[in-house]
């Protein structure tokens, strides 16, 4: 899938800067680590099929795609890499009115910005995997695959999708 604007994952990892964004240990380069993928589908499925968890835990669809307290789920999920060389850009948060987050003075014009710089991917395409241990579980890695497209298409991941970060473009299915 390709990326439809900036991709931020991350952010609030510790780093030397005020921000991070999530890089392989052995490669350096910008990646969607798979627990955050599975996180995200997990969330969308929820927010849309379900609309509080404790409903989505009472079904065995749910139950057999991301698994409970009592069993695992069937389905894998793995690292999203990027496909071919990534580009990275800078972005900028702009802090307008510091004194009013930092204290209880109100926000007015005499306080200065705080721009707060970060790292982003941007006019990439990633490499999504899924996984099953048997074969005969294959219509639930389908109906995963399916939520994973979703997710990523309408919901976004990582941080400031809010404001259009983590989107991504729908791509067909391949064997």
């Amino acid at each position: 899938m390709h990326l439809e604007w900036r991709l931020a994952v991350g952010l609030g990892n510790e780093s030397i800067y005020e921000t991070s964004v999530t890089l392989h240990h052995t490669y350096g380069i910008p990646y969607i680590p798979a627990s955050a993928l599975k996180g995200a589908i997990r969330n969308y499925v929820i927010q849309t099929e379900f609309k509080n968890e404790s409903k989505a835990l009472q079904n065995s669809s749910f139950i057999s795609i991301f698994g409970d307290k009592d069993q695992k789920g069937k389905v894998i999920f793995f690292d999203a890499y990027p496909v071919g060389l990534p580009e990275i850009a800078v972005d900028v948060i702009n802090v307008h009115y510091p004194d009013y987050y930092k204290s209880s003075k109100p926000p007015a014009d005499y306080q200065d910005p705080n721009p707060v710089f970060f790292i982003t991917v941007k006019n990439t395409s990633f490499e999504f995997i899924t996984g099953i241990k048997k074969k005969s579980d294959e219509n639930v890695l389908d109906k995963a695959f399916d939520y994973l497209q979703k997710a990523l298409t309408e919901f976004g991941i990582g941080a400031k999708t809010s404001v259009g970060y983590g989107y991504f473009k729908e791509r067909t299915k391949k064997s």
